[in-house]
């Protein structure tokens, strides 16, 4: 394979969404609900997230978008106006306890590392916040790899549309089809798809093998895989340009 760079996902491909963000998101909904566990439950519920156990269930919009895209009705239920001043509460939130909160994947630093150490320039592109990214990645020891990282708020737009990742493009110099896009949804296959990059599909995360199944170029089970599909062994030598 003549791939030359690859473009992360976060949550469900680099790091345990339930793990993580669960414990977030019970610090966030308990806040809003100002320590009423009732009132967090009911959001939670509004939103697809069970607060007895931590996850978010098939579906739900937290999976896969940022929290304008799932907490307008959290603000209709708490009675208060959803505006930028709601939705940087969330936001610092989730910043708060973002860092303290992430559980990366097994064989995610060491992933990393291998394909940092091949000369693979390295990126993540998220429908979170820059902020909360960088935050973990600093967390996990593995920022320095990253040579290009971006939320929904860093001015590319989200997924699924393709801005973050030809802003990868653009920052490498290097054409998207010879550039992976690995994640766990059907937003980032489809901004691989329009970006005219590698559709790499992971089944760590949001959805199961048969719901990624023809909307990628290759499935695979974990990034440990991905290292071996590039080519790489784990010494790691440079990959021809």
């Amino acid at each position: 394979m003549n791939v030359r760079a690859v473009l992360f996902d976060r949550d469900g491909t680099l790091i345990d969404f339930d793990k993580t963000w669960g414990t977030v998101l019970r610090y966030v909904l308990m806040d809003l609900a100002e320590g009423n566990e009732q009132v967090a439950h009911e959001l939670g519920d509004l939103s697809g997230f069970d607060m007895k156990t931590l996850t978010c269930l098939p579906g739900s919009p937290i999976l896969t978008n940022p929290p304008s895209g799932y907490s307008e009705s959290w603000a209709e239920h708490l009675g208060v106006e959803f505006n930028k001043v709601f939705l940087d509460r969330i936001e610092d939130l989730i910043l708060d306890h973002a860092a303290e909160c992430v559980s990366a994947f097994d064989d995610t630093v060491s992933s990393i590392e291998t394909m940092a150490a091949a000369g693979l320039p390295i990126g993540l592109a998220t429908n979170g916040t820059e902020a909360s990214a960088i935050a973990q990645l600093k967390k996990l020891g593995i920022l320095n790899l990253f040579t290009f990282v971006v939320g929904y708020d860093s001015g590319h737009g989200e997924k699924p549309e393709p801005g973050q990742l030809l802003g990868f493009a653009e920052h490498t110099g290097i054409e998207p089809q010879q550039i992976a896009m690995v994640g766990d949804s059907l937003h980032d296959m489809h901004a691989a798809q329009k970006a005219g990059m590698l559709r790499v599909a992971v089944t760590t995360g949001a959805l199961t093998a048969e719901e990624l199944k023809g909307h990628c170029d290759h499935l695979l089970d974990s990034l440990t895989e991905l290292v071996d599909l590039i080519g790489l062994n784990r010494t790691a030598a440079v990959l021809p340009a």
